[in-house]
């Protein structure tokens, strides 16, 4: 309850003024209108707030759990549901500290009508953890606001915003045990995409010949299509310290969003049938060259393994003293002909000489760089044109290397970079040894 004294000081004041000169001047008038503020102050003194035990609050978080980086929107609803008038009423939400609100407010001042409702709506970016929620604070004034009353409101609904890195991670499928999946290869056979058309020869099946070649030029021909295969693919997560930058404050780092994008793409790789390894770079761990590594491997129990290994990713001190050696030793431990797949910002060119050297070994790589470079500063707009130099080097290396945007679906990401990736290695194999030539039937 604030002190009413403090607040009409000025209106005693004035009382006393008028009433000496009243009487000082014998003034009727003057000593009449000394009245008006002393009636002021006797309000002002007898006004008293009360918050009603009938106010009610009620909060909605959507979605939770949510995952890094997404968009997260707060409706916290206060209702009157006393029977008189409450007409200066200010909420304000206990918004988690350490979350940013990007759009929207968490406080509003109104007046509330018996059985009124107020609506506050606001969207914060979600971080990886368990967010707790304050109860909103409620302060309600007297009708001449000489008095105030203020009280955390007990809320219904949702307290907390949890962010996860599997959030919305699309489950394992059952009959992933047949080992095809979304690599495609440059050689021939039996699957869905068109490759080419070969002379028939007998044996082949019905549905694969050409009857459109046949009814044009009497005679058959067989269609080839192109192959799906499973195969190794190596996620390597960029968690040195270079890379735990946030674009904004509240924002999550640059490390979350990797490990974000790794735990979704490794659940659809495993999924598809792919044997996957992890491996985090920039953390000191029991792994050669103090890696985290996670060798080669598939199935519901895989990932469950590679998601703990993204989450340390995104919450450990980073203690490496040598994290260039780890990107080297990856040379050593990612399987022949393996594919790698490298989540990084791309804030230094240490990663950029990783994937050259990858690829002189043969390897196909992918690499998902997700932006969290601020360009409305001289030293932000410089940071990303270096960047964007790092990212066309990969690709004139012969890496895919794609630039997630903030606002860009994490979904259409993986898709445009790995779905746009298939047969690259098979391509580069076939360039490196026997030439262009697409081989005969699989």
């Amino acid at each position: 309850m604030s002190d009413p004294t403090l607040r009409w000081r000025g209106g005693v004041a004035a009382t006393i003024v008028l009433a000496v000169v009243g009487l000082a001047t014998s003034n009727g008038p003057i000593l009449l209108s000394a009245v008006v503020p002393l009636a002021y102050v006797a309000y002002g003194s007898l006004a008293t707030a009360e918050l009603p035990t009938e106010l009610t609050a009620s909060r909605t978080v959507e979605p939770t759990p949510a995952p890094p980086g997404r968009p997260v929107a707060v409706t916290l609803t206060v209702t009157n549901d006393s029977d008189r008038t409450l007409s200066d009423v200010r909420v304000v939400d206990g918004v988690p500290g350490d979350l940013a609100v990007m759009d929207g407010s968490p406080r509003v001042g109104t007046t509330l009508e018996p059985g009124e409702t107020v609506t506050l709506e606001y969207t914060m970016v979600a971080r990886r953890g368990d967010h707790d929620f304050d109860p909103p604070r409620v302060r309600l004034r007297s009708l001449g606001a000489g008095a105030a009353a203020t009280a955390a409101l007990p809320v219904d609904g949702d307290v907390e915003l949890v962010c996860r890195l599997d959030a919305e991670a699309p489950p394992l499928a059952d009959d992933a045990s047949n080992h095809v999946g979304q690599i495609t290869t440059d050689s021939p056979g039996r699957g869905l995409e068109f490759h080419s058309t070969r002379e028939y020869r007998h044996g082949d099946d019905a549905n694969r010949i050409d009857w459109r070649h046949y009814a044009k030029r009497g005679t058959l021909a067989t269609v080839n299509y192109r192959e799906h295969r499973s195969a190794s693919i190596v996620a390597v997560v960029d968690a040195r310290e270079v890379c735990r930058v946030v674009p904004g404050p509240g924002r999550p780092t640059a490390v979350e969003l990797e490990a974000y994008a790794a735990t979704h793409a490794v659940g659809e790789f495993l999924r598809t049938g792919h044997d996957v390894a992890v491996a985090v770079v920039g953390l000191d761990g029991p792994g050669p060259a103090g890696l985290h590594w996670l060798p080669p491997g598939g199935g519901d129990g895989q990932r469950s393994r590679a998601l703990d290994r993204f989450e340390l990713a995104a919450d450990a001190e980073t203690t490496v003293e040598d994290p260039e050696a780890q990107f080297t030793q990856l040379l050593g431990l990612a399987p022949p002909g393996a594919q790698i797949a490298l989540f990084s910002p791309l804030l230094d060119d240490a990663p950029v000489d990783a994937v050259e050297a990858w690829l002189a070994h043969d390897h196909s790589v992918v690499v998902l760089s997700p932006d969290v470079i601020t360009g409305n500063t001289v030293s932000g707009q410089y940071e990303q044109v270096c960047r964007g130099t790092r990212l066309a080097r990969c690709q004139a290396a012969g890496a895919r290397a794609l630039d997630w945007r903030r606002g860009t679906p994490l979904p259409v990401a993986l898709e445009y970079a790995f779905a746009a990736d298939a047969g690259h290695a098979a391509r580069r194999r076939a360039d490196a040894g026997t030439g262009a030539g697409t081989g005969g039937d699989a």
